[in-house]
């Protein structure tokens, strides 16, 4: 879950600096001993869950696009020496949709899952990366941009793009035009409704959930209506229930741990500790069962402790008190700066609303047109994109504040 201090530095796991080392002032890390595993997520989206927004968060789209008219009858899609097409009816139109946008999101509608990026991976020795993309988009420019379109919480930073070993921007062809310029005006407007002192939310999630994304044939081209958009959410878990549940938990430990004590006698030893090793010390009471010696209160205790342990644990999470408020009002108010903030980025929430957009209408050929579907998506997923730049997408990322203090 992402905490809004505008000077928030993530946890790094041993990592190696490869392909793009800096995003304005934060550095930009690539395990290479990580697996594909280890830095990728496959997930559904459940919005407005505590289990979601907590533990996977990110970005996810699940739209199923509609057509806005009724005058869409029949659509097909093709790859060929051409490029990219769309047949609508008797209209063949080909969208100036890039291939390394085109590609990652085709595939990524293809699989049955939404989340596309997670900053919430594991933060512990490696073992995992931070930060966590759908297969489709790992090491591609598309997942690079979805990785940027996640640091609202750092304004700040928000308006500048990745750069190389050479120091130049990571750019495709098809993005040239633009080069990063800061905005004050627009930087201090997201900043004030983000990191000011009245801000109503703990978290966010970029999602197109209920965008109520359509598409029409306009001048012989697709156009899409509906945009994703930013939900906040405020954490209102029951804190003093928790920390009950807490104190709980850990009396039932105590009371394993004694009762084991005075079963297995001598026996027992520190490593046979219920907190980490429960099922080492299940399993010598077992075998303590016969001894002469065995004491059938102690034994009864200890499978007492394991059952109240094991209520405990099935607890849901609204029965634990972890919840939280969706902050519907707010995140609309918000979500009409989308303009600013593609004034303020232009590369990173274009590339958002392609995906958005194409994925969800992607979704609605699939289930419209699932043969033509299964055709196309053999086409596309074979190919190698070649208008974009080789890109390893971050695992972490960090601060640098000897740049910030250089600004």
């Amino acid at each position: 879950m992402k905490r809004f201090n505008c000077f928030y530095i993530m946890a790094i796991a041993p990592a190696i600096v490869c392909g793009q080392q800096s995003l304005n002032i934060i550095d930009l890390y690539h395990d290479f001993q990580g697996d594909i595993p280890a830095r990728s997520i496959r997930a559904n989206a459940n919005i407005g869950t505590y289990a979601f927004h907590e533990g996977i968060g990110g970005i996810a789209f699940e739209s199923i696009a509609v057509p806005s008219g009724a005058g869409v009858t029949h659509i097909s899609l093709d790859y060929d020496s051409g490029g990219f097409s769309v047949a609508i009816d008797n209209l063949k139109i080909y969208p100036p949709l890039p291939d390394w946008q085109l590609i990652p999101t085709a595939v990524f509608a293809d699989s049955p899952d939404h989340v596309l990026f997670s900053p919430l991976g594991d933060a512990g020795a490696g073992r995992e990366a931070r930060c966590k993309y759908h297969p489709a988009l790992l090491n591609t420019l598309a997942g690079l941009r979805l990785f940027e379109a996640d640091m609202l919480n750092l304004p700040h930073l928000l308006w500048d793009l990745p750069k190389d070993r050479n120091g130049e921007y990571i750019l495709a062809g098809s993005e040239q035009f633009h080069v990063p310029c800061r905005n004050d005006t627009i930087e201090q407007k997201l900043y004030d409704e983000l990191c000011g002192d009245i801000k109503p939310f703990s978290s966010y999630v970029l999602t197109d959930k209920d965008a109520n994304i359509s598409f029409d044939i306009q001048d012989g081209m697709i156009r899409f209506t509906g945009n994703p958009y930013y939900l906040f959410t405020k954490n209102a878990s029951d804190m003093d229930h928790i920390n009950n549940l807490k104190r709980e938990l850990a009396q039932v430990y105590a009371d394993i741990e004694a009762y084991a004590e005075r079963l297995l006698g001598s026996k027992y030893s520190p490593i046979l500790n219920p907190r980490t090793n429960l099922g080492g010390l299940l399993k010598a009471v077992e075998d303590n069962r016969s001894e002469k010696a065995f004491n059938p209160y102690a034994a009864h205790a200890v499978a007492v402790a394991i059952s109240k342990l094991d209520s405990l644990n099935s607890l849901s999470d609204a029965e634990i008190g972890l919840k939280l408020d969706v902050l519907y009002q707010y995140s609309a108010a918000f979500n009409e700066n989308w303009p600013l903030l593609k004034a303020y980025n232009p590369p990173v929430y274009e590339t958002v609303e392609n995906i958005a957009w194409w994925a969800a209408f992607f979704r609605y050929v699939k289930q419209t047109n699932p043969v033509n579907w299964s055709g196309f998506i053999k086409k596309v997923a074979g190919r190698t994109v070649k208008d974009a730049p080789d890109v390893y997408t971050p695992t972490s990322y960090d601060i640098n504040y000897f740049k910030m203090i250089r600004e």
